[in-house]
């Protein structure tokens, strides 16, 4: 068994993750929900992580592979790879101020239906199925199941509504 700098992150992210959940529990139900509801898978799977990291297993390089990981530095221009990285943290900004301006059950499918028609150039049908699936799994979870409330966007304040 050989620590590696990737057991090394998982282990990290294993204690983040533990802290996280430690800490909810001595709130109120209603707010330790969202972390338990966070906190509890992602401790299973990174004890997972840890597990397979500390047992030396690396995932197979395949040459016709998605562009991820060390295969999307290898085999990429420097100059698209930082187009495509600026890309993705424009998309994430803007996913922040249209949570900051709409709020999350607006901000949610507005977000995969335009990333899905603007970004990925889906079609039209399998962006508005998609973008209803994820509004329904995102309003039936955290919404009617886990009764977080989620505040409301500025603009509906700046109009009073």
């Amino acid at each position: 068994m050989k620590i590696r700098p990737a057991a090394v992150f998982s282990l990290c992210a294993l204690v983040f993750f533990g802290v996280f959940v430690y800490q909810a529990q001595e709130w109120r139900l209603q707010a330790r929900l969202y972390p338990y509801a966070i906190g509890f898978p992602m401790l299973a799977l990174a004890i997972a992580q840890v597990i397979l990291d500390l047992r030396g297993y690396t995932a197979k390089q395949r040459a016709d592979a998605t562009p991820m990981d060390r295969q999307f530095a290898q085999g990429v221009d420097a100059g698209v790879a930082r187009h495509r990285t600026w890309n993705i943290f424009a998309w994430i900004f803007g996913f922040f101020l249209s949570i900051w301006l709409l709020g999350f059950s607006l901000s949610v499918p507005l977000l995969v239906f335009t990333y899905l028609k603007i970004q990925s150039r889906e079609p039209w049908p399998l962006s508005v199925i998609l973008t209803a699936s994820s509004w329904l799994i995102f309003y039936g979870l955290f919404i009617r199941l886990l009764n977080l409330p989620f505040p409301e966007g500025l603009v509906f304040s700046w109009l009073g509504i």
